[in-house]
């Protein structure tokens, strides 16, 4: 397949005739087999915490307007709060009143695929299939530690362009056009990552005043314009310049690490990340990987990142090969068959797609989903104060039941995390306190958590419900009696 352009010389229409295909065949590739596979991963669905992202998104559905306090906890009911991701919540609630499970799988997978495919169409445009196809695959395995139905995946494919504009004007000598800004909007909208953005436009405009191709003053101009403009863009919103702050604030929280997606990367385990460390030493200390400084200090400040928080691991996958794409470039031969392979690939997606509408995917019910354990809940229960294991606050907020504790760490902040973190490590004295100053009716906790095995031994409670996933404990007589002023139990 060729594309004829016209105004162009002979060997130039030539070479253009060869490469847009190559890459734009390359892209679809790997987008649309990015996008059959994902649609049948199970673990797309894996954090119940999708299910208070539904809900809010619902929420501005129906109202029109961003929530600004919660309404979801019993403990931070009416509390300033931020829903920073609300059009990624939005997407998620209508993929889900469209699709049910299934639209939640269909617009991970086009998520995924649309990132796989820009990445791979960058590559491709620079170097031979090869190290192109090496690049790409270190992508998919290093991103697929975060392959959840949740805002961050939304918001991917904006990560993956916005760093494709950065390290094209880059290779221009040039600032990115003014045109690229609408992204960063929409970007600051979906997730909070656009922080990310913000930093790659200041480093690539640190590259750019250290470059002898590029005039001094020029740089200043011409990337000090485009970066005033990303910060200006990223506040076009419902909250603003607090949209620039809340990163700040988030990261600042010194119970992070507590969060499953917030804890160090192990890179002690062989993955994509640990094998694109291990390879960039391999070929770094052989010689036969060589980068302009400034793209490894910013190779470098991705794999620390990473490091400190595995929820990186996706911008990582996504920016690396992006920002050593040009650095690596060589003799780029078209094959022939790729358009081919393209088709069949993209033909294989619709079939996958097909199948996966003829084959609805039902409720999760393992881990926090816990269909069984919430069904065992009498209606006066529902409405009465619940202690509650951080994990199931998502599923407890989507079934309307208030929870105490749930995905919103922003919200509850680090010290009504400190004392949560107390009661879920096996402080009985800090769940005696926890289950008389908010008049705790119900419990629901993992059956191996410590605070299962202490309500089995705290006076006034018994256990409910008990299954693999979850256990529920309620009390024997009403919140506020003797029983529950009672000095705290010591135990053994």
């Amino acid at each position: 397949m060729s594309v004829t352009v016209v105004g162009f010389s002979p060997s130039q229409a030539s070479k253009i005739r060869w490469h847009m295909p190559a890459e734009a065949a390359f892209a679809t590739i790997f987008g649309a087999a990015v996008f059959a596979a994902v649609l049948w991963l199970p673990v797309v669905l894996f954090d119940p915490d999708t299910l208070w992202h539904i809900t809010v998104g619902d929420a501005v559905l129906a109202h029109g307007t961003v929530p600004a306090l919660d309404t979801y906890s019993f403990t931070m009911a009416g509390q300033p709060w931020m829903a920073h991701e609300w059009l990624s919540e939005v997407i998620l609630a209508l993929a889900f009143r469209i699709g049910g499970w299934n639209g939640l799988m269909a617009l991970t997978a086009a998520s995924a695929g649309a990132t796989a495919g820009i990445v791979a169409f960058y590559v491709r445009r620079h170097m031979r299939i090869d190290i192109a196809l090496a690049l790409v695959l270190l992508t998919v395995s290093s991103g697929e530690l975060s392959l959840l139905a949740r805002p961050h995946m939304i918001a991917l494919p904006a990560l993956a362009l916005w760093t494709t504009m950065m390290v094209s004007a880059r290779a221009r000598h040039s600032a990115p056009s003014l045109w690229v800004l609408p992204l960063m909007t929409l970007w600051a909208n979906l997730h909070g990552g656009f922080l990310a953005g913000l930093v790659l436009a200041a480093a690539m405009a640190a590259e750019a005043l250290f470059d002898p191709a590029c005039r001094p003053a020029d740089t200043i101009r011409s990337w000090g314009l485009f970066i005033v403009g990303a910060v200006l863009a990223a506040m076009i919103g419902p909250h603003g310049i607090d949209v620039l702050f809340f990163p700040f604030r988030l990261m600042a929280m010194h119970d992070l690490a507590f969060i499953q997606e917030w804890k160090p990367l192990n890179l002690g385990a062989i993955g994509g990340v640990s094998g694109s460390v291990l390879l960039a030493l391999y070929l770094g200390l052989t010689g036969r990987f060589q980068l302009p400084r400034f793209r490894v200090l910013m190779v470098t400040a991705l794999i620390f990142v990473t490091m400190q928080h595995v929820r990186y691991a996706q911008v990582f996958a996504v920016m690396a090969p992006l920002l050593i794409a040009d650095s690596l470039r060589s003799a780029r031969p078209a094959m022939r068959r790729e358009w081919a392979i393209g088709g069949a690939v993209a033909a294989l997606a619709v079939v996958s797609l097909c199948f996966r509408i003829g084959f609805p995917m039902a409720q999760p019910t393992e881990g926090n989903y816990a269909p069984a354990a919430l069904a065992s809940v009498p209606d006066d229960l529902r409405h009465k104060p619940v202690l509650n294991e951080y994990g199931f606050g998502g599923v407890l907020i989507f079934s309307g039941i208030r929870p105490f504790i749930d995905g919103r760490a922003d919200l509850y902040g680090d010290t009504f995390m400190d004392v949560y973190l107390a009661v879920a490590r096996g402080n009985g004295a800090k769940l005696d306190a926890v289950l008389c100053e908010y008049r705790i009716a119900w419990t629901i906790f993992s059956p191996d958590s410590a605070v299962s095995s202490l309500m089995d031994r705290t006076p006034g409670w018994h256990r409910l419900f008990t299954d693999k996933n979850a256990v529920i404990h309620v009390r024997d007589v009403p919140a506020g009696t003797a029983a529950c002023t009672a000095p705290p139990t010591i135990r053994s």
